[in-house]
């Protein structure tokens, strides 16, 4: 990003002029190194910056590891707690990449938006197929120790499908930024003529330019909702049309008998509301 020696606002860095002020942007004399954007970070982003993402996921790590004490507490008098405890035990190095990769995909987002986009499809994949995965473990150990068909059945369905969920946020995803790439468009840097000796020099004018639109992270929609924002939240990030992802949501939860609404409960307690 580049910042207007006038006002100070932030523009893209390939822009002529500035956004809010209309001054000519100065022609940078080398390439510089971008700086990360700071209008997405949060106060924990700043003060920690790269460091911040471990330090979540060891909070992550402590909170899973408590969470597999008070199962162990429990499998005397609960067959499915015990099953829980092992089935923790033997993924802690799962859980921890995951949280690592998840912690620090959404630190990039807020601070390299445009870079980070290229591989925010792949990553969202990943880690909402590992949940998924853990919710059909669940299900297969609910089912295992209280010998719920039903529960089991659910299992065995999310298992069989969770490649396509990958899938289908993979190509979801990429569809999404291929058209916020497209939305942007290509910038042309042009600058203000030399001033002429034989007179006094005009003030450039900013002629139009193409808007700009930041990289929006993924979060509850506070705008676009009917229950909690959540589809609208998805179809703000990816920018398709809500109506579709609702429809999607739908179908999904059909085909899931149900799973997808738990995934939806999950998501509207873990994702932020975005204003």
């Amino acid at each position: 990003m580049a910042y207007c020696p006038i006002c100070g606002e932030m523009n893209d860095e390939r822009a002529a002029f500035c956004m809010k002020c209309g001054s000519v942007m100065a022609a940078p004399s080398e390439p510089a190194r971008r700086a990360p954007a700071t209008f997405m970070q949060t106060r924990f982003d700043r003060t920690f910056k790269v460091g911040g993402p471990p330090i979540k996921t060891f909070l992550g790590m402590i909170f899973l590891l408590l969470i597999i004490e008070i199962s162990k507490a429990l499998s005397d008098g609960s067959d499915f707690a015990g099953s829980f405890a092992d089935f923790l035990n033997d993924s802690l190095l799962l859980f921890f990449l995951i949280l690592l990769l998840s912690s620090y995909s959404g630190y990039l987002s807020r601070s390299y938006p445009r870079e980070h986009s290229a591989l925010a499809p792949f990553i969202a994949a990943v880690v909402v197929t590992f949940y998924l995965w853990v919710l059909a473990n669940v299900f297969d150990l609910l089912g295992a120790s209280d010998g719920n068909d039903t529960l089991s059945t659910m299992g065995d369905l999310l298992f069989s499908i969770l490649y396509i969920i990958f899938l289908l946020i993979l190509l979801l995803g990429y569809i999404g930024v291929i058209m916020r790439s497209e939305k942007i468009g290509p910038v042309q840097r042009t600058y203000p003529a030399p001033p002429s000796t034989d007179g006094p020099s005009a003030q450039p004018t900013a002629g139009p330019q193409p808007t700009y639109y930041p990289g929006r992270r993924l979060g509850r929609s506070s705008q676009n909702k009917i229950i909690a924002g959540v589809c609208g939240g998805m179809a703000e990030h990816f920018n398709y049309d809500p109506f579709l992802i609702r429809v999607l949501w739908v179908i999904g939860a059909i085909l899931s008998l149900g799973t997808f609404v738990l995934v939806y409960l999950i998501l509207a307690i873990v994702l932020p509301k975005n204003l």
